[in-house]
């Protein structure tokens, strides 16, 4: 029997620091959605890996943040009329998430959300990022376990090892052979008349000892632009998309790894889309003993699975 997981980029206004456009209201509904999301999760007892911006477990900050992309005391702007605290802060969503009815898992996120193949990335920075993240949990009572690199962009994997992490969310297998969108569109679209399901993944251990989690499918890759092409297929073409993975996965002993942001709900229709994909998974679980795993449990997983002499896989 396989699994499936949920992970979620949590970053508020971090998320942003390099765009001036981004709105109060948009910050403000997505400070909204965490809470939305934790409901939706705890109605159907779904347990997801949260992977927080470390900067959003503190209540304050005095750094200036020397040498930060967005530039010196980025996390004291405010926005509009939104505080500069419902931007870069968030210690209460977390607590929030933390003491939810469901055993979520809280994951690190990098620091201030820059990404580790940014031109300032060095060795040097990306160690601030990683271990700032560590503390900044550490002092909310956080240990954590795995880690989702800002925007996928997977680098430093010996760092995150010798901060006492044990798992990554990799990249979709299937990612660099559908460079274009259109691609994408066309994937999507045959998903929605029945085509191919997003892939089933295998986790493992790579050359750093932690163990790849890759990602499957990303929840929110399509939606303004091609609504109209969409509104065609009549069911929502993600929610079907998702539904043949899991249908796929419940055969199987391999992991349907499904991500997004808190974020990405704008709309009634994204919401639903969460919850359709909530009660499938709920009803799978309950018909076919599917198991529903964070990226910890199954890392953990992993490496009880692993035999003596198994090679590692690099990445």
């Amino acid at each position: 029997m396989g699994s499936v997981v949920i992970s979620l980029d949590a970053e508020v206004g971090w998320g942003f620091h390099h765009d001036e456009s981004v709105s109060e209201t948009f910050l403000r509904n997505t400070r909204q959605n965490w809470r939305r999301l934790r409901e939706l999760f705890d109605a159907f007892e779904i347990p997801a890996t949260w992977a927080v911006t470390g900067h959003l477990f503190l209540g304050s900050c005095t750094d200036r943040h020397r040498n930060h992309p967005a530039g010196e005391r980025c996390c004291q702007k405010s926005i509009e009329d939104l505080p500069a605290t419902d931007i870069w802060f968030g210690a209460e969503l977390v607590d929030e998430i933390a003491t939810a009815d469901t055993d979520h898992e809280i994951a690190g996120h990098g620091f201030t959300h820059v990404h580790f193949d940014h031109d300032r990335m060095d060795e040097a920075f990306a160690t601030r990022e990683i271990e700032n993240c560590v503390r900044a949990a550490s002092r909310r009572g956080h240990d954590l376990s795995s880690f989702v690199f800002p925007v996928n962009r997977i680098r430093h994997r010996d760092t995150l090892a010798a901060n006492g992490f044990d798992c990554y969310r990799g990249t979709n297998p299937l990612r660099d052979s559908q460079s274009t969108l259109m691609r994408q569109v066309t994937k999507i679209s045959s998903a929605a008349v029945g085509k191919p399901a997003p892939p089933i993944v295998d986790p493992y251990v790579d050359d750093h000892g932690l163990v790849n989690v890759p990602a499957s499918i990303y929840l929110f890759n399509f939606e303004a632009k091609y609504r109209k092409l969409f509104s065609a297929f009549g069911e929502d073409p993600v929610v079907k998309q998702v539904k043949s993975g899991i249908d796929r996965v419940a055969r199987t002993d391999g992991v349907l790894h499904m991500w997004l942001h808190p974020h990405n709900l704008r709309t009634p229709a994204h919401y639903q889309r969460l919850r359709s994909i909530a009660g499938y998974i709920d009803r799978r679980r309950s018909t076919d003993g599917l198991r529903v795993e964070t990226m910890a449990e199954v890392a953990d997983r992993v490496r009880n699975e692993s035999r003596p002499g198994s090679t590692f896989e690099n990445s």
